[in-house]
């Protein structure tokens, strides 16, 4: 093996263990179509080898250009940036979802053998039947069964692209106003929503046109959801920042059913990041924090490099850490807001904020910025505000009616 290029050690055997390998360093060995079709939706089968396993992967149709134009080719050297290990047609198949390409044009490195038995890797190397392909565009199994009844129900870690029959159960964590958009292949109406499950494992879900009609005023932040049969696909990062690399679109036959919270044992995962723990995050990381409100600033006019001008005022939250942080809100669309709070704080009303989707920043310290798709919520239905509420001994009717606020409109 080549000194100067050292793939992962045994990488293929631990992440077939279900062990957490970070970004594992990888040599493509072969690759092949799995759709015999042109379109863009292509998916690849690969075959990867970390020196001494081969492992077979499914490529997303995204990277096929990559492989068409030979900007990736056999024999490189890629890192696995993200990626899952699932049970696909039988046997371990590793889903990547993103790559990057760390050496080209490298000999084969180490002698690699299937982890697998060779009888169990025979329906990946050999060409499917013509009445199989058919089914293979979009044929990714997993154990039967996730149907209305609910009885088995996944993780959101677990679910793969493509994949069919799946079920979830979790709490919807923020619900963002219906609007129109216009592109120039279709325009109609669209609204999404965040869950969360058991783990702390986010995902966003979308509905277009009609299914808006269908949903929009059923789902309810705070509440539990049972939710199955949707078009699971990569997570557009650009627009979609909850941590993990999928998203769901729902359809006519999307369930969406209400549901109890977990019960005792179960456990009910938290999502907000404690403030104690902001020093590990980076600026710019896009987090939700929850806290008491201890003080709120008057406002304050700020002079941007660029000559302008924009308002500020800084409202200071306190969690179960017990540590402090400044949460600036920016701009005109908070002027209510803080009034608002500004108003509860000097009546010594108690106001517990809960932030989502804000940016981490510096200024003297970590700090925490509004943006554009922040969403601001006065004492909401959440086990963390109980916590707090316990934690301080507050009387639940000193509490302000809840409420919550965007960027754009408050949703009351």
């Amino acid at each position: 093996m080549d000194p100067q290029i050292q793939l992962t050690p045994h990488a293929i055997l631990s992440i077939n263990a279900g062990d957490d390998v970070p970004s594992p360093i990888l040599q493509l060995l072969s690759f092949k179509k799995l759709i015999d079709n042109e379109d863009d939706n292509a998916r690849y089968r690969l075959v990867l080898s970390d020196g001494t396993h081969m492992q077979l992967s499914i490529l997303p149709p995204k990277y096929s250009e990559l492989l068409l134009s030979d900007t990736l080719k056999i024999g490189y050297v890629l890192s696995l940036i993200a990626y899952a290990c699932r049970t696909v047609w039988n046997s371990r198949v590793i889903i990547t979802f993103k790559l990057a390409v760390k050496f080209t044009n490298s000999p084969l490195l180490g002698k690699p053998r299937y982890l697998l038995k060779e009888k169990e890797q025979e329906m990946f190397t050999r060409d499917p039947a013509p009445a199989a392909r058919r089914s293979l565009k979009l044929e990714i199994h997993v154990p039967p069964a996730q149907q209305e009844t609910f009885h088995n129900i996944s993780t959101i870690k677990a679910l793969i692209p493509f994949q069919n029959k799946w079920a979830i159960k979790g709490r919807v964590i923020n619900k963002r106003k219906m609007h129109q958009y216009n592109t120039p292949k279709s325009s109609g109406q669209v609204f999404n929503f965040d869950m969360i499950d058991v783990e702390g494992t986010e995902i966003r879900i979308t509905c277009f046109g009609d299914i808006v009609e269908m949903h929009y005023h059923r789902v309810e932040p705070g509440s539990y959801y049972y939710l199955s049969k949707g078009s699971i696909k990569e997570a557009n990062t650009k627009w979609n920042k909850v941590n993990i690399h999928l998203e769901i679109t729902l359809d006519h036959n999307s369930i969406l059913k209400h549901c109890d919270p977990p019960v005792d044992g179960e456990g009910s995962a938290s999502r907000f990041t404690p403030i104690n723990e902001l020093t590990n995050c980076s600026n710019i990381t896009l987090v939700d924090v929850i806290g008491v409100v201890v003080d709120v600033k008057d406002p304050a006019v700020i002079s941007r490099k660029d000559g302008t001008k924009v308002k500020k005022r800084v409202v200071k939250i306190n969690d179960m850490s017990t540590f402090t942080v400044d949460v600036n809100l920016w701009g005109v669309a908070w002027e209510q807001l803080g009034e608002d709070l500004k108003n509860m704080h000097v009546a010594q009303t108690v106001v517990i904020l809960e932030v989502t989707n804000a940016r981490v920043g510096y200024f003297n310290g970590k700090v925490i910025n509004t943006t554009t798709t922040t969403t601001l919520k006065i004492n909401p239905s959440t086990p963390e505000v109980d916590a707090l509420i316990s934690r301080g001994n507050i009387p639940a009717d000193l509490l302000p009616l809840s409420c919550c606020w965007s960027t754009k409109l408050p949703i009351q």
